[in-house]
């Protein structure tokens, strides 16, 4: 039984109707004395709060508490009831659940209760957090009900919700975050109000559907969103784009079904005549999903992509470039997000900075033989790549080449291979990513660096992901690989400096 002494209670300081209450005591049941609360002589809120709220299973709410404001307490995961003496004029609760005494709003939830919960025809308000880690399995809501607070079901494990049709306005983060969502419906014109401001909506939504954002959404509950998605035509193809990534098949058949029919016309070239008579592709127009650049244009021989010739096409999927070209210049394909596959001809040597950067459905590029240069951030951010052959003849992975190719487990360094860029490889697949099953946190993936390298840039990040898990349980960071590494090499002394795991070869 709680005691008086286990409570703080004082003025907030601010508002003459707030009282601050902590409870400090170790009780898990949570007793709120009457003749406490009559300190504060009036009607006021009373902020609840504890040391360790996940610990509570229960509060008890005296007669004298007009209104309350559960702070830490809304997120307690450990909370089974609320109760409420029956004599309190301003609460009630209904089997455990907190409710204002007129039963038009419902304020708390506890996280334990389980299965199905009909909330009682009348309601009108689900006050904010009020469903909170909540282990509902379904949550049925009234027609009755005007508004739902922010982060309502907040982290919950909902897997059905229905939306009646008398909810006309819902803030997004109310059902953002409840990953375990299987079936979702706006039943009405429901308006989502958005937490970002128009500049970058888009994007979030982007990151979303693709699973980058850090929020963490449902398909279905994305789904519903998307019916009603103000911007739905302007982004269809990077949200088409981020779907194949984010593996949502849901979404993207209904954004592949829900398309304009387009009449795609062939796109067009813009060239510039080089030095020797030969030309560059300067800039393509055009919304095809396959593009083969022609060799020859007005009797010229295309031999340069040019700077950002194909830079932020959003519908380009496959492209196909000619024999004869020997240099693709710097963001020639940068940011292009349904690009998936990119065939480059033997006569190509020289691939520029950038190029690749941001295609992040990108899974194909082979490299040419003949390039001796992997250039900075060329790759960076190609979080779909899966492959990568790098020719035996690369003696040089500039700064941020590889960075953030999250899909890339496994890769092969060339023998002859000197240097390696700062940030070059870091949170690739083989140094980033999930644990493997039965490891605390590094994984068995092995890479052989070549006793030729002579340099590696250590800069920024370093060039491996490390693995912040091992910080919290360790007090040390810990990278995720194993380097195999010639004794005395360049590669050795960099293993053993960085702290990293390492094999003799």
């Amino acid at each position: 039984m709680s005691s008086m002494n286990d409570f703080e209670f004082y003025h907030s300081g601010w508002s003459k109707e707030r009282w601050e209450l902590k409870y400090k005591g170790q009780d898990k049941d949570m007793v709120i004395p009457q003749a406490l609360i009559a300190q504060a002589e009036g009607e006021c809120t009373v902020a609840i709060s504890a040391e360790d709220p996940h610990e509570i299973e229960s509060i008890s709410i005296p007669n004298n508490v007009a209104d309350v404001w559960l702070g830490t307490l809304y997120g307690a995961r450990g909370l089974k009831r609320i109760t409420v003496d029956p004599e309190n004029p301003y609460l009630k609760d209904v089997d455990g659940v907190l409710y204002a005494k007129d039963g038009k709003k419902l304020m708390k939830a506890p996280a334990q209760m389980t299965g199905t919960y009909v909330v009682p025809d009348g309601v009108e308000e689900l006050e904010a957090f009020a469903f909170q880690n909540s282990h509902f399995d379904e949550i049925i809501l009234p027609d009755s009900l005007k508004k739902i607070g922010s982060s309502a079901f907040q982290h919950s494990s909902i897997k059905k919700m229905s939306v009646p049709k008398s909810i006309t306005k819902i803030e997004d983060n109310v059902f953002c975050d409840c990953p375990d969502l299987e079936a979702f419906e706006f039943c009405g014109d429901s308006t989502i109000e958005y937490i970002y401001s128009d500049r970058y909506l888009d994007s979030e939504m982007e990151q979303r559907i693709s699973g980058e954002a850090f929020t963490r959404s449902a398909e279905c509950y994305l789904l519903a969103c998307l019916k009603i998605y103000p911007n739905i035509d302007k982004c269809r193809r990077k949200f088409i784009a981020a779907a194949k990534r984010g593996k949502r098949e849901t979404i993207l058949d209904y954004l592949l079904s829900t398309a304009p029919v387009r009449n795609v016309e062939k796109g067009t070239f813009e060239i510039n005549e080089l030095e020797d008579g030969s030309a560059e592709i300067k800039s393509y127009q055009g919304e095809e999903s396959v593009i083969e650049i022609p060799n020859e244009m007005d009797g010229k021989t295309i031999t340069t992509i040019g700077v950002g010739a194909f830079e932020g096409n959003e519908f380009v999927e496959k492209v196909i470039v000619p024999e004869g070209v020997t240099w693709v210049q710097n963001k020639a394909f940068m940011g292009c997000v349904s690009l998936e596959e990119v065939v480059l001809p033997e006569s190509c040597t020289a691939i520029g900075a950038s190029v690749f950067e941001d295609c992040k459905t990108l899974k194909k590029a082979d490299l040419p033989k003949g390039v001796r240069v992997l250039a900075s951030k060329v790759f960076k951010n190609c979080i779909s790549l899966e492959s990568l052959d790098i020719p035996d003849g690369v003696i040089k992975i500039e700064n941020q080449a590889l960075y953030y190719c999250e899909s890339l487990h496994d890769i092969t360094l060339p023998e002859g291979l000197i240097y390696l860029g700062k940030e070059c490889l870091y949170a690739c697949g083989f140094n980033y990513g999930p644990v493997l099953e039965g490891e605390w946190g590094y994984s068995k993936r092995k890479l052989l660096i070549p006793a030729s390298v002579t340099q590696i840039d250590d800069g920024g990040n370093g060039i491996f992901a490390q693995y912040p898990k091992a910080q919290e349980l360790f007090g040390v960071f810990e990278y995720k690989v194993i380097l195999q590494v010639k004794k005395g090499s360049i590669a050795h002394r960099y293993a053993a400096k960085k702290k990293i795991r390492f094999e003799l070869v």
